[in-house]
């Protein structure tokens, strides 16, 4: 209530001034604080009431709220991000002349091997602290793809499955095998002719990955407010086009596969292999909380949405599943019981580059 309270006011006020900006970001910077724990809160709050509530409604409660926290903090943080990078006192975020392919929090020339080679060596070192190895990592297809997509997405997500993929390796003696990385940019294959679908016959199918994008279509699906009162969704307000340039990373392990138990309960938000004890250390913070659990456990990736925190409460795969599933993409997982496993990460680009390079240029040459 606190949080509608306070932008209630910016609701129906029309922001004319640079004054007005500054507080209206200031009043914005403050809230994306405010909530910056809200997942972890959910997860431990879902966590004291898991005797009373079934996996399966917390995992479609989850589903629907995750989706929609996705759009609106991303939002926020984007607006705040082109605010600071237009200050040029300000070196908090981005510069521009350092980062060119950077549009507020959405880097134009993402690079997934950069990303990966990142995230393998942090994971790594954690696990070198905890078992004495590593397990390498191999990167093969086209390293060199780059589109646009957001950074921080992307980090936390291929942070959880190598986290997986290190810990199920080195767990099963298997350390000296090399886990594998590819990186294979997805082919445009779906014609656009699918635009010539009218809103009804789109109103009357249910929500998909590749309609995250739409906010009146997906307020609509939730909320089952389809009444003639209702407006009329915002023509600037589009799906991501099947055109819209991808990529499907594979992560290729020999960790022995996930067991046919835990396979069906790998998307439940609620599933965590911690047992009681240890789920309750994490859940009240104690200091033997990274002492009792495996260090692989205790890591959780920086998704610049407070769920640093949510290690060991079973957030990381779905959590993960729903920031690939915001732009159209999805994490699908094979497992070979015995072998290993293979995750395949598809990811739809928020954008193609080519295009956002030629609005920048244009909009240099109307400055000057």
């Amino acid at each position: 209530m606190h949080s509608l309270s306070t932008l209630l006011p910016w609701a129906e006020q029309e922001i004319t001034t640079l004054e007005e900006e500054v507080k209206f970001t200031e009043v914005m910077a403050d809230l994306v604080q405010t909530h910056a724990n809200t997942i972890s809160i959910l997860a431990r709050g879902f966590l004291e009431a898991r005797k009373y509530i079934t996996p399966k409604d917390v995992t479609r409660f989850l589903d629907e709220h995750l989706r929609a926290r996705i759009g609106t903090r991303l939002i926020a943080e984007q607006h705040l991000s082109l605010h600071f990078s237009s200050q040029p006192h300000c070196d908090v975020m981005h510069d521009v002349d350092e980062n060119p392919g950077y549009i507020g929090v959405i880097d134009t020339r993402l690079r997934p091997a950069r990303i990966v080679d990142h995230c393998a060596n942090v994971v790594g070192e954690i696990c070198e602290l905890k078992y004495g190895v590593r397990p390498t990592i191999v990167i093969n297809g086209e390293p060199d793809y780059e589109f646009a997509h957001i950074p921080v997405h992307l980090e936390y997500i291929i942070t959880e499955l190598l986290k997986n993929a290190f810990r199920a390796t080195v767990e099963s003696g298997m350390e000296r095998e090399p886990i594998e990385v590819t990186i294979a940019p997805l082919p445009e294959l779906v014609p656009e002719d699918r635009r010539s679908e009218n809103v009804e016959d789109v109103r009357n199918k249910k929500i998909e990955n590749e309609d995250q994008g739409n906010v009146d279509q997906v307020s609509q699906r939730f909320t089952g407010n389809n009444s003639p009162t209702s407006p009329p969704p915002d023509s600037n307000i589009l799906p991501l086009k099947h055109s819209t340039p991808g990529v499907t990373i594979r992560i290729r392990d020999r960790g022995g596969g996930i067991s046919p138990d835990n396979l069906s309960h790998i998307w439940d938000y609620s599933f965590t292999t911690f047992n009681d004890a240890q789920a309750t250390s994490t859940l009240s913070g104690g200091n033997n909380s990274a002492n009792g659990m495996d260090a692989l456990n205790a890591f959780s990736g920086a998704g610049g949405d407070g769920v640093n925190s949510l290690a060991g409460l079973g957030y990381g795969l779905p959590l993960g599943r729903a920031y690939a599933e915001y732009f159209g993409g999805g994490i699908a997982v094979q497992s070979l019981w015995g072998w290993g496993t293979d995750v395949y990460l598809s990811l739809r680009g928020v954008g193609r580059v080519d295009t956002v390079q030629e609005a920048k240029e244009s909009a240099r040459r109307k400055q000057k």
